[in-house]
């Protein structure tokens, strides 16, 4: 006969009960563990093992999906990652690149130009080398030897600069261009004086120098810091980045005394004053620059110039952008590459061979067939390394791209899409060197700040012109660069020139030729020259038939020889 369950023999059971299912669920998501593990191995793992501490703890791959690292702590994986996961928020970036403010409705070359270098910089540059000029003034014996510049001559200097990289004169002897036996460029004659460039290029300062030499104390670049600083800060305001920035050294030919003067076998000047430039990949637009000055004293300006460093640097103004990064193998490396994925930047770039995180099968192209390609997986990098010839293999690291896919565009080359990209993408820095040695506004000097003012006055044609073909309405007829710079020069000279025509201390035949010629300069239109007819002189009787081209100055009637007389321009 059953009974009836207390309360509390009821309670038991079900007490019972439940311990029993909890034990079942336990197994249950022991096995699905298991399972999720051997199907995708999140990269916690590997990350916990960089950070042993302890050379012997070792981690030995018994899996044949993985590669090991040299370092025996980092792996990848041999299959991609699943597809069906969030979308990574890679290259989104919240502002359209182009022009910001002003810079939107820019008409004219000068106009572009004065965003980049403007009327403070140029103030500064004339401060600066009036003090200077005060300075030796006394070495002269005549005043107006050494008479203190104006803002309008310094444009005019400027601008001769420029017309001297027009016409690729860098390395032409400068006396040659005042020559006035038809050789020279007639505009550096009208412009000023042989002896006067000369002193300009003597004499131009960028830095106060009453107290330059305890400001050198503690930096080396203090000669051009201020100056550089500023024309920086203006390429940074008048322009965004696209979605895809490349970041690359620069040489600037150099060969005088400079502590910091770099030696690159494969660039072709060898030797000269190196900078880090931060480059638009589309637009080839230079946003960020960075000198190279070795070891800085005790200060504020010593920073360490590691490859990861001096990256993070000039990316530190567009950190948590979206953009991506394209770099070679001296910047490229494995904690680099996650330390920008924290900042929202994405990498891709070629990996030097002695990385402790590259495993050994993607260090050598021998017993690999050319044209094939390996992959290495991580949560968000990528690892390629491709045989573009037999015996040759490039290894390149990604946090952009999360696949293993081959273009298609290249055909038999079979190139995997990261290659592709980085050879599109890495150029920039290039192109914009080659762009700024094509009208190349340096000339021979033994002052390096002169070398670096001359590397500005070349970028800022460079992103001027951009800036112009970039605006709401791009004038069709700027599209070429050397017409771009002509104008630009043309307007810088304007207004020194007219200054210059009215002197009355100038040769009269120089006057003359700068008040016929000022449309060169200005808007007004050419007069054109009235085409004189030979006529019958009107004193001498219509038998004689005497005809000339000489005219009165009153009367303005033709006459000969015999009825007129010459005066010279003072008593006339």
């Amino acid at each position: 006969m059953s009974r009836y369950l207390s309360y509390k023999e009821e309670c038991e059971i079900l007490q019972k009960l439940l311990a029993e299912v909890s034990t079942d669920e336990e197994s249950l998501n022991e096995e699905d563990e298991e399972i999720v593990d051997e199907e995708l191995i999140s990269d916690h793992q590997s990350n916990s093992e960089e950070e042993l501490d302890s050379d012997s703890e070792v981690y030995v791959c018994e899996s044949t999906d993985d590669y090991v690292g040299k370092d025996g702590k980092t792996i990848w994986h041999k299959k991609e990652p699943r597809k069906n996961v969030r979308t990574p928020a890679h290259n989104i970036i919240s502002k359209l690149p182009g022009n910001i403010g002003e810079t939107k409705n820019v008409s004219s070359p000068i106009n572009s130009w004065t965003f980049l270098i403007d009327e403070s910089m140029i103030s500064i540059i004339v401060e600066c080398t009036n003090t200077f000029i005060r300075s030796i003034a006394c070495k002269f014996g005549r005043e107006r030897d050494a008479n203190p510049k104006k803002i309008s001559e310094i444009k005019a200097f400027i601008g001769l600069l420029y017309f001297g990289g027009l016409h690729k004169s860098s390395h032409v002897n400068v006396k040659d261009l005042w020559a006035t036996d038809g050789t020279g460029i007639d505009i550096f004659h009208r412009t000023m004086s042989y002896k006067r460039f000369l002193f300009l290029m003597r004499c131009v300062r960028f830095d106060d120098i009453r107290d330059s030499s305890s400001r050198r104390e503690m930096d080396k670049l203090a000669p051009i810091r201020n100056i550089f600083e500023m024309f920086v800060a203006n390429c940074q305001k008048v322009q965004t980045l696209g979605e895809y920035v490349t970041i690359d050294e620069k040489l600037e030919p150099f060969r005088g005394r400079c502590s910091f003067r770099q030696y690159m076998p494969n660039k072709p000047a060898k030797y000269g004053i190196k900078n880090f430039a931060l480059v638009d990949a589309r637009t080839f637009y230079t946003w960020n620059l960075e000198i190279y000055a070795g070891t800085q004293p005790a200060g504020p300006y010593n920073v360490e110039n590691g490859p990861d460093k001096t990256v993070k640097r000039l990316l530190e103004p567009i950190f948590n952008s979206g953009r991506n990064l394209t770099v070679d193998n001296w910047y490229t490396s494995y904690d680099l590459a996650k330390d920008l994925l924290k900042k929202k930047i994405t990498l891709v770039g070629t990996v030097r061979k002695n990385k402790r995180e590259l495993p050994k099968e993607f260090l050598s192209g021998k017993k690999r067939e050319q044209y094939s390609t390996l992959f290495g997986f991580q949560k968000n990098l990528t690892l390629v390394s491709y045989v573009p010839k037999k015996n040759k293999c490039v290894v390149l690291l990604s946090s952009m791209h999360n696949g293993g896919t081959i273009d298609a565009s290249t055909g038999e080359a079979k190139k995997p899409e990261i290659i592709a990209f980085y050879n599109l993408t890495k150029g920039a820095v290039e192109v914009v060197d080659e762009m700024s040695a094509t009208y190349s506004t340096a000339r021979i000097s033994k002052r390096w700040p002169m070398v670096i003012f001359f590397s500005m006055l070349n970028i800022a044609t460079v992103n001027s012109h951009i800036i112009l073909l970039s605006s709401n309405t791009p004038p069709v007829q700027y599209k070429k660069r050397s017409l771009f710079i002509n104008d630009l020069s043309l307007e810088l000279l304007k207004d020194h020139l007219q200054e210059r025509s009215m002197q009355a201390t100038l040769p009269r035949q120089l006057r003359d030729q700068l008040n016929c010629n000022r449309s060169e300069n200005c808007d007004t239109p050419p007069q054109k020259k009235q085409k004189i007819s030979r006529k019958r002189c009107h004193v001498c009787p219509s038998t004689k038939d005497r005809k000339s081209q000489m005219c009165c100055s009153a009367c303005k009637k033709n006459v000969c020889g015999e009825h007129s007389s010459v005066v010279c321009c003072k008593c006339l």
